[in-house]
């Protein structure tokens, strides 16, 4: 394939994934009137090919990857691994069961969707004023600084006008480090987000913001699973099942929970979930379901509702963040008004006391 190519076909899988939503609906809508799946993506590609160059190749290559029948392997690379799991989960049982499924993911995806935007909104505001100070500080540092210094030795300063200047010296000489620190941490996290493991991990995943990847991980887990158990899908065959496309972090947690299965009685599960990939409270609804009299059909119900659940969680979660950077964003800017004017106003009482000492006696 040519760059160009595989350019298009990049930003055209970048797209359907954005609208992945109607993707789903317009799918399980045809597939409830009868129409075979490798139908419908034959008549996209033909539409593609008279409209974008990268929605044909895109669909041209979905239509070579669902010749066996598999819609989850037709979208590995488009959308998200959770849904993945819950697409495999449910073609396996007929078309009338895969168009059911994909209304219930394209519902499940606008509230997935909206509850980024929710987190998105609430991080945006505070992250653009940090990134506003942090460029004022900078300027002040580069400029205001060194003229207050040439007018008064900043030993004379008053305290915070010190440790203002300490900040300010630090930032002309290493700023660059810094950003660039700054930089390579944001991307670090990003990274280690599916991937890090171990017990580290397990301890950060109980504090913001890894905790966020983690209530939304789990949750989704936790819906994947039920997909499958109440297409009659065991347990333990359903964990195996999710661990395909599940990235490495998911599959450290489920090769856990697998091995705590084989341990422990198959009617009392709950425990075996306790490696830290769900949130507390998820924990104790799965104990909980694993105690009932039909643990299988509980642990369905849990599924059902997580969705609801964990975006107002996640809102909460947001919200709390957003309160934090707000927090850091108002100190900085007070530090920085608080040491100007303290320095300038003991400026200005130090040229007033050398004025009247060299006035007329």
């Amino acid at each position: 394939m040519l760059i160009i190519d595989w350019f298009l076909a990049w930003n055209a899988a970048r797209q359907l994934r954005a609208r992945r939503a109607d993707f789903y609906y317009d799918l399980a809508s045809a597939l409830e009137d009868k129409v075979p799946l490798f139908t419908i993506l034959r008549k996209y590609e033909s539409r593609a090919r008279q409209r974008s160059r990268g929605d044909a190749i895109l669909y041209r290559n979905m239509l070579r990857n669902v010749m066996g029948g598999s819609l989850s392997q037709a979208l590995v690379g488009i959308v998200p691994e959770a849904e993945l799991i819950m697409i495999d989960a449910i073609q396996g049982s007929g078309d009338a069961t895969l168009s059911r499924g994909l209304y219930f993911m394209s519902d499940t995806v606008e509230k997935v969707d909206k509850m980024f935007l929710t987190m998105r909104k609430a991080i945006a505001y505070p992250t653009i004023l940090l990134i506003m100070f942090a460029a004022l500080l900078t300027g002040f540092s580069l400029f205001a600084v060194p003229v207050l210094a040439e007018l008064m030795p900043p030993e004379k300063w008053p305290w915070i006008g010190r440790v203002l200047y300490g900040v300010s010296t630090t930032i002309s000489h290493y700023g660059l480090f810094i950003a660039l620190s700054i930089v390579g941490l944001i991307v670090a996290f990003g990274y280690s987000l599916p991937r890090w493991q171990g017990p580290v991990r397990r301890w950060l995943d109980r504090r913001a913001p890894y905790s966020l990847y983690r209530d939304f991980s789990g949750s989704m887990l936790i819906v994947s699973i039920s997909s499958l158990m109440r297409t009659g899908v065991s347990l333990r065959s359903s964990l195996e099942r999710a661990a395909r496309f599940s990235s490495p972090w998911m599959r450290w947690h489920l090769r856990q929970i697998l091995s705590r299965l084989s341990s422990e009685q198959s009617t009392q599960f709950g425990q075996a979930f306790a490696t830290g990939v769900l949130n507390r409270a998820m924990e104790d609804r799965v104990q909980d379901a694993s105690e009932r009299r039909d643990p299988v059909a509980a642990f369905v119900k849990i599924g059902v509702g997580s969705i609801d659940r964990i975006d107002r969680s996640i809102g909460a979660s947001a919200a709390k963040l957003n309160g934090l950077l707000m927090a850091i964003a108002g100190l900085t800017l007070g530090f920085m008004m608080l040491g100007f004017f303290a320095t300038a106003f003991e400026m200005q009482s130090g040229i007033q006391s050398n004025a009247a000492a060299g006035g007329p006696r």
